[in-house]
């Protein structure tokens, strides 16, 4: 996105008024908080969905929500290189806001993805504090949305998973280190790697037990864990290494993947 011509108030973020100093760190803060709420109202949005929404509903909130949440990375990756590449920022700001507005309307027009308003309704919140702040006014950064520790059936699942989660990754360990010996070039590092994996579940499924389950607390975790589970599958996959753990592996990812809407819904 280049230089545009500025407005008849020249703002901040522009040719003749670039973005400096504790201004431009406010700003940096903004779009990284806006980019984590957009990706929670998707990750929301594609949860909801699942428990109900019709396929049609769901092609067509999901896209919309997934189109703005990638236009909020951008924005925030943009803003990060600034310095280097600076960019008219309030025209990008108002594209975003446009889009923002358009899906908060749609979705509630259409009393559609209830979980997401309170996302939609911080995200709002952090573009109109960016559009004070590009003005002039000095503004702060919102907290991060609070969600509240899951109860009930949710609570429940969650523990379940938990639980699910330290069996399969210790079933997937244990057949490894029967089979190591088939595999002389790098069983031995797969096996490490599964050991590690197995002791990360065994705390994760403890903390779940133990304490309550602050989805902003345990949430990190579980996304570390899941990232950490499809890279280890990938490379068992492609150096063909303990063929017999495949299945416990994909079971172990379908678990984080529900561990993770459950968190996030």
């Amino acid at each position: 996105m280049s230089w545009q011509a500025s407005s008849a108030e020249t703002q901040y973020g522009t040719r003749d008024r670039p973005l400096e100093g504790q201004r431009y760190e406010t700003l940096r803060a903004l779009a990284n908080r806006l980019g984590e709420t957009a990706r929670g109202a998707l990750e929301g949005a594609a949860d909801d969905a699942r428990r109900g929404a019709s396929p049609s509903e769901e092609d067509r909130f999901l896209s919309l929500i997934r189109s703005f949440a990638r236009g909020a990375d951008d924005f925030h990756r943009m803003v990060d290189g600034y310095r280097t590449t600076p960019f008219d920022v309030p025209a990008g700001l108002h594209d975003l806001t446009t889009r923002a507005r358009q899906v908060n309307d749609h979705i509630r027009a259409a009393r559609a993805l209830e979980n997401t308003y309170d996302d939609w309704d911080a995200i709002l919140d952090v573009l109109e504090r960016t559009r004070l702040l590009l003005a002039g006014r000095d503004v702060a950064v919102p907290a991060a949305h609070v969600v509240a520790a899951l109860s009930g059936s949710y609570l429940q699942e969650f523990r379940q998973l938990a639980h699910d989660l330290d069996v399969s990754a210790t079933q997937a360990h244990v057949q490894a280190k029967r089979d190591v010996g088939e595999y002389r070039a790098r069983g031995r590092q797969f096996l490490g790697e599964l050991y590690y994996f197995q002791v990360q579940s065994r705390d994760l499924h403890t903390r779940a037990d133990a304490t309550k389950v602050n989805p902003q607390q345990i949430g990190p975790l579980v996304d570390r864990l899941l990232e950490e589970a499809r890279q280890a599958d990938r490379r068992m996959w492609d150096a063909r290494v303990f063929t017999s753990v495949w299945d416990d592996s994909g079971r172990t990812i379908t678990i984080l993947r529900r561990m993770a809407n459950l968190v996030r819904s």
